[in-house]
């Protein structure tokens, strides 16, 4: 489950974040995993600037979907 981050200031970078991330993959090919992961149990994760990843995939799973 996708939930905003408590701090408006951090998830408006972080959806600028994603936003450059996607446009820079369907530009170049390169594709990217972005994973933030707080303390508190804040979680954010996206693969090429998308989110939404499945909470059922480990963080290593998606890591190896562009590494492996």
């Amino acid at each position: 489950m996708l939930r905003a981050h408590p701090n408006q200031d951090v998830e408006s970078a972080i959806i600028r974040l994603s936003d450059a991330l996607c446009t820079w993959e369907r530009s170049t090919g390169i594709e990217s995993i972005l994973i933030i992961r707080e303390k508190r149990g804040y979680v954010y994760r996206a693969v090429n600037g998308k989110p939404g990843v499945p909470d059922d995939l480990t963080d290593e799973e998606i890591i190896d979907t562009i590494l492996g």
